[in-house]
């Protein structure tokens, strides 16, 4: 596996220099398209456009699409079943590997 630059810059208008970090961060957060450049080494850089992030909703169990009252909107804690646990844990570990990348 091999070690990659990868950096994004944006022209942001702000009143000073906190309210333009946190607006460029809320644009990176805000899960839209992103473009950025990647430099493997010295000479090569190559521009990538992310897309935008695109939630799926998660699926309804059986009991929650048969009674769609507003009690069956909250859910309860309790036994997931193993389809959402994998979805949760999918988003988990996108969320986790988008941190990473933000701390380097």
């Amino acid at each position: 596996m091999a070690y990659f630059l990868v950096t994004q810059t944006s022209l942001v208008e702000a009143q000073d220099e906190q309210e333009a970090a946190q607006a460029g961060v809320d644009r990176l957060r805000s899960g839209g398209q992103v473009t950025v450049s990647v430099k493997s080494d010295e000479t090569a850089i190559t521009h990538v456009i992310v897309a935008a992030v695109v939630e799926e909703p998660l699926p309804l169990s059986r009991s929650e699409a048969a009674d769609p009252s507003p009690a069956a909107a909250i859910p309860e804690a309790g036994p997931t079943a193993p389809e959402s646990r994998k979805l949760i844990l999918k988003r988990m570990k996108a969320d986790a590997l988008a941190l990473l990348g933000r701390r380097t």
